[in-house]
């Protein structure tokens, strides 16, 4: 039970860390905590794994100072949802 405990602050903390600005079928735009830029990525691919396409990052802006994330800096990172490619 303790584990539980640990668990679901932390996952608490790291969806807090992501927000969505735009989305679609052709990619994500998101903001993240930029010390952890792999939430990004796991959003994106959960996103475009819904249109049966794999998500791939096109641009990261420099950290800068967040408006929305106190005492953080934060970083946009845009995902393209791109076709899988056949093996």
């Amino acid at each position: 039970m303790r584990i539980y405990g640990l668990a679901v602050p932390s996952v608490l903390l790291l969806l807090a860390a992501c927000a969505i600005r735009q989305e679609d079928p052709n990619g994500i735009i998101i903001e993240v905590d930029a010390h952890h830029p792999d939430v990004a990525a796991i959003a994106a691919r959960d996103h475009c794994k819904k249109f049966d396409k794999k998500a791939v990052q096109v641009h990261a802006s420099k950290p800068a100072p967040s408006p929305r994330m106190m005492f953080l800096e934060s970083q946009v990172l845009v995902f393209d949802c791109v076709a899988k490619t056949k093996k």
